[in-house]
């Protein structure tokens, strides 16, 4: 059974996730809410970054169950999950990027995210990510622009070698203290070619929308 979309503004972050879950016009730019607010669940989401070992990316599967979103904790993140888990809906994920004593993690979503939630074979539209002290959601609005699951099956870097060449041209060196501005810019050319929309923010607080994607369906 399929939840009805209205055209209206819906009243909060669950229920625009219900609408968006059931019918993908409620992601279209045009019907993007301004905020996505996760504030109630910025305790696991600290935790959970907090827990990581240096340099991994743990993190746990987005489920809408009744109206409220749940994280089965049993299930770490994976390059696919069912449509339905439990009695709930899958949505999308939610993983960290913890910082590493060796190396920099990347400070925003990288080329594998990326290649992750555009999947062909991705159920879910949301992607959400917690890098430093800062909260990214990641939404597909368009869900006809994807990459082939078998293509990213062949090569899970599908979107690496053009974003580090991209980055090269704008930051060749790693200890610039502009490279991570340079690497988000280089991200937003991706979220513009997929249609994929930002939100951003302290996790205690709601996340605004800073880039919405253009173009038609």
């Amino acid at each position: 059974m399929g939840f009805p979309v209205s055209l209206t503004r819906p009243n909060s972050t669950a229920e625009w996730l219900q609408r968006a879950a059931a019918d993908p016009i409620a992601r279209h730019p045009k019907h993007l809410p301004e905020t996505l607010d996760f504030r109630q669940h910025a305790a696991v989401f600290l935790n959970t970054y907090h827990a990581a070992p240096a340099g991994t990316e743990m993190g746990f599967p987005l489920v809408l169950e009744e109206g409220h979103l749940t994280f089965p904790l049993e299930l770490t993140a994976q390059a696919r999950y069912a449509p339905f888990i439990g009695n709930g809906r899958f949505i999308g994920t939610f993983h960290v990027h913890p910082p590493a004593p060796e190396s920099s993690p990347a400070p925003f979503f990288d080329p594998q995210d990326l290649a992750n939630t555009l999947r062909s074979d991705n159920a879910g539209f949301l992607d959400l990510l917690l890098a430093g002290d800062r909260l990214y959601a990641l939404v597909r609005s368009n869900p006809y622009v994807y990459i082939s699951a078998h293509h990213v099956n062949r090569n899970p870097l599908l979107l690496q070698e053009q974003h580090a060449e991209m980055l090269r041209r704008r930051s060749k060196d790693t200890a610039d203290p502009e490279r991570p501005e340079q690497y988000r810019k280089v991200s937003l050319y991706w979220f513009q070619r997929y249609h994929l929309a930002l939100y951003e923010g302290d996790p205690q607080e709601p996340l605004k929308r800073s880039f919405t994607p253009e173009g038609r369906w």
